[in-house]
């Protein structure tokens, strides 16, 4: 999403960004930024690099869980022809 942003901060000929709301809670402490969406504009920060950062120390509240889709992968981890 920062990247799209900035982009289309910087084109001339922009018109429309289709924008995935990921603002919970979660998303939000794992990946701290400025950005802003206010009255359907998007308002782009200008902190270094895309202006969104990563805690560390929230993403270790997270445990990794494997996973794969089971229609593609059963759990053998072998592919089949559905």
């Amino acid at each position: 999403m920062a990247a799209q942003a900035h982009l289309n901060a910087w084109a001339p000929n922009f018109g429309i960004q289709e924008y995935l709301v990921l603002g919970t809670a979660e998303c939000d402490a794992l990946f701290p930024s400025d950005h802003r969406m206010e009255n359907g504009l998007m308002h782009v920060s200008d902190a270094p690099g895309l202006g969104v950062d990563f805690d560390e120390a929230e993403a270790q509240r997270y445990s990794y869980k494997p996973g794969s889709h089971p229609v593609v992968r059963p759990e053998d981890g072998t592919l089949w022809n559905y």
